[in-house]
């Protein structure tokens, strides 16, 4: 399903700061006793003898190495190192904390650290990490049904209401809001020696076409005719009815 997603800053007051600058630092810590968690379960997965076989059995081919992968996989489920088991991890975690981070945030927090173990199994990451005090700036919700919700173009989240500044004369925000919405996440930015927050809205379907704001024209129009394309491993070399052009792909 196409999405897509607008930013828009929030009206906080000092004391609405103050609780969501507390739940982002709940929030890490849940990140960080959950890395305690599955990183003891993963240091006693890759001590086996049969876990080191299996990956050093790996051939690059995906014929070859489709059920050398199932037994991978399997035995990562053994282990409990799966989105589901951290889930399940998350949901007795956040009971502690459930006046400051709804379970449906918490899972999202439990997916982020999944999605750096996942990285990490396939070759695109060195390590997971604990997060340093101020470095976990995001938090989200699954639906807007739940949790981190927009009401009356008001952020709602466990007892805090936060009016969001949307410009409904801006025709991109307008034309926006008359979607449905699949999710919210908070972001927290450090700017001018201060904390801002804003919430980044999530949209179902495509993006509005955006608007000229003196003509009313709609901008980057697609227009018609016939274009050619010439890729090769350095260069791109384009031609139509109004311009011919090559560019590097690669130096």
């Amino acid at each position: 399903m196409a999405s897509f997603i607008i930013e828009f800053p929030l009206k906080t007051e000092k004391y609405q700061e103050d609780i969501l600058n507390k739940r982002f630092e709940t929030g890490r810590r849940i990140y960080n006793s959950l890395v305690n968690v599955t990183q003891k379960r993963y240091k006693e997965m890759i001590k086996t003898k049969r876990y080191r076989t299996l990956l050093s059995s790996l051939s690059e081919s995906e014929t070859s190495d489709k059920e050398i992968w199932k037994q991978i996989n399997d035995m990562r489920k053994q282990y409990n190192m799966s989105e589901y088991s951290f889930h399940k991890d998350v949901k007795q975690m956040q009971r502690h904390f459930k006046d400051n981070i709804d379970s449906f945030t918490a899972q999202k927090i439990a997916t982020a650290l999944w999605k750096s173990y996942d990285r990490l199994f396939h070759g695109n990451g060195r390590k997971v990490y604990y997060k340093k005090y101020g470095e976990l700036n995001s938090l989200e919700g699954k639906s807007n049904k739940t949790g981190i919700r927009i009401v009356n173009d008001t952020l709602v989240w466990n007892g805090l209401k936060i009016p969001v500044l949307i410009d409904y004369d801006n025709h991109y925000e307008c034309q926006a809001m008359q979607c449905d919405i699949c999710y919210n996440r908070i972001i927290r930015k450090y700017v001018r020696n201060k904390y801002k927050f804003y919430v980044q809205v999530v949209f179902k379907g495509n993006p509005p076409v955006k608007v000229d704001a003196e003509t009313g024209e709609i901008k980057h129009c697609i227009g018609n005719g016939d274009v050619g394309l010439d890729i090769g491993t350095r260069t791109i070399a384009i031609s139509s009815q109004s311009d011919v052009k090559i560019l590097e792909l690669a130096d």
